[in-house]
């Protein structure tokens, strides 16, 4: 007969329990099929492993010396069995991360970490695209997930909003204006505005841009062009020269400041959203649990205060 795993299980449950009865509880099986067991176990062996007292059971020589090998055996089961699971349940590869300038900032930065510390296997480059580009690479797939700030008009994608702040206006530091404490849009009608370059990327041309616009206007007032730009460099270089205003996330005062640019808390003016976007049809791991955990790792910052007004889940524009 040959030994099987079971003969093993059996005999260590016996001999750590000191008692069949006790013993065929713990494995669920009937004392009588625990005892054949041993029976079969000591009989394929040719030694007597146990032997009953009037204080239970007790080991042999033998049942000793055979009882290390048996844990060892089983020991050495679990973890080949756990390394399997393991190696199954493994994400590997290469994950693109595309980042729009407009979504740059510290919580991309971390959730990235985040991401590299949960699944240290996977490769991640980053891809920073222009103002141009709000699609952040998933539209021409050189980015296999993307920070963004919605609205993204293009089919296909799939967004996830991770957290909110509020905009502020952006003026040169010398204007009549900056020296205010907060502004509205109705007091900025009339000045000219620098907008971002039209996308290229395959979204809709103008949708993004009329939104950091704030257009259509519900007092039918119409934003002036002033200045175009296609990269943050060139948006702050026209704000300086006086070419136009602008609105911006919040937090692009601590990473986009300059001499010569002044930053104005914003009245009644919707918040800038970041979102986690990435294409429908993609089914690939990486990318699903790229976005499960950026997903939690941003609510977590958001419960502990580590993010400014961190949105739920549900509502991000063409989320699917």
């Amino acid at each position: 007969m040959n030994i099987e795993l079971r003969h093993l299980r059996y005999f260590r449950a016996v001999a750590e329990a000191a008692s069949f009865t006790a013993a065929a509880r713990n494995v669920h099986v009937a004392q009588q099929v625990l005892s054949a067991q041993i029976r079969q176990l000591e009989d394929a062996l040719g030694v007597q492993l146990l032997e009953r007292t009037s204080r239970g059971v007790v080991l042999t020589a033998a049942g000793a010396a055979f009882l290390d090998g048996a844990r060892a055996t089983l020991a050495d089961l679990d973890r080949a069995a756990a390394a399997a699971r393991n190696a199954a349940r493994a994400i590997v590869g290469e994950l693109v991360v595309g980042l729009n300038v407009a979504a740059s900032g510290e919580l991309p930065t971390e959730l990235i970490a985040a991401f590299g510390r949960a699944e240290p296997q996977v490769s991640v480059q980053l891809r920073t695209y222009e103002l141009s580009e709000p699609a952040g690479g998933l539209l021409d797939r050189s980015a296999d997930v993307s920070f963004v700030r919605p609205p993204l008009a293009a089919a296909g994608l799939c967004l996830e909003e991770i957290a909110s702040e509020p905009r502020v206006f952006v003026l040169p530091a010398g204007h009549l204006l900056a020296s205010r404490s907060c502004l509205r849009l109705t007091d900025v009608a009339g000045l000219p505005w620098v907008a971002a370059e039209e996308a290229t990327d395959g979204s809709d041309p103008v949708r993004w841009r009329d939104d950091w616009l704030m257009s259509p206007r519900p007092d039918g007032d119409v934003p002036i062009i002033g200045a175009v730009a296609r990269t943050i460099d060139e948006w702050r270089e026209h704000v300086v020269a006086g070419h136009g205003v602008s609105l911006c996330p919040a937090s692009a005062e601590t990473f986009h400041a300059r001499p010569g640019i002044a930053f104005v808390a914003s009245e009644g003016v919707p918040p800038a959203v970041l979102c986690v976007a990435w294409r429908a049809d993609d089914s690939r791991p990486a990318v699903r649990r790229f976005v499960e955990v950026v997903t939690s790792a941003a609510g977590a910052a958001g419960a502990a205060g580590d993010v400014v007004g961190v949105a739920g889940a549900s509502g991000a524009e063409d989320r699917r």
